[in-house]
């Protein structure tokens, strides 16, 4: 089932096609790659598996596809994430593992690796810190729960009922104004669906399933619920 709302399926095919070729093509040239340009190659192909993960849900394609280029999308980032990534991604890619987490066997490497280095570099600056980004590796790691505050406020406006995710995810999509994705659907080419994965994991960590979370703006209920013990 077709999920986006802001453009048709013609225009996401497209958009798989592309990006689903250069990702291929990128990859066939991976041994030709010297040792000092891979982290160049590992951005892009950690782009491009993301943005097909992306496409993969606006489009209605199923779990399977979607943690595909997971998976391959978290590893390549795992490789190369930095002080200079701000919270917007690592949230993203955590969430997503969370939603996944029944299968985390199969990433759960990576998550180590990130992890170890998001340590190393938010005692070194607090921009790339946040509470969440913390809970949610405790979630992933010591299948725990805990208290967090976040930088990002509806985040911390839900509870554990879905009337407080309703009303925070009014929120979601304006205070990613700084998102380097943020107004993309006003563009020809570079909007691959927006989608609140972060809002999600936390409905999932704690337990909210509710019907009437699919059809909030911006909500990957279909995931949420696919993904569900």
């Amino acid at each position: 089932m077709f999920r986006d709302k802001y453009k048709d399926s013609e225009y996401f095919e497209k958009r798989l096609k592309f990006n689903m070729k250069t990702f291929d093509e990128f990859e066939g040239l991976r041994e030709e790659v010297p040792e000092e340009r891979l982290d160049y190659f590992y951005l892009s192909q950690s782009g491009y598996s993301k943005k097909l993960l992306t496409i993969s849900y606006s489009l209605g394609l199923s779990s399977d596809e979607i943690f595909k280029w997971f998976k391959i999308s978290l590893h390549y980032y795992s490789l190369i994430y930095s002080e200079n990534d701000g919270i917007f991604t690592i949230i993203d890619y955590l969430s997503l593992a969370v939603l996944f987490d029944q299968r985390k066997e199969e990433f759960i490497d990576d998550i180590r690796v990130l992890f170890d280095n998001y340590q190393k570099f938010s005692e070194e600056d607090e921009i790339v810190q946040d509470d969440y980004i913390d809970a949610l590796f405790e979630y992933l790691l010591e299948d725990k729960i805990i208290k967090f505050h976040s930088n990002l406020e509806y985040l911390n406006m839900i509870g554990y009922d879905a009337g407080s995710v309703i009303e925070a995810q009014k929120f979601w999509y304006y205070a990613h104004s700084d998102a380097a994705w943020y107004d993309t659907h006003k563009t020809n080419d570079a909007y691959y669906g927006y989608w609140s994965f972060d809002t999600a994991a936390l409905c999932k960590i704690r337990g909210i399933y509710d019907e009437r979370l699919k059809a909030l703006d911006y909500f990957p209920y279909d995931l949420l619920v696919q993904t569900a013990d």
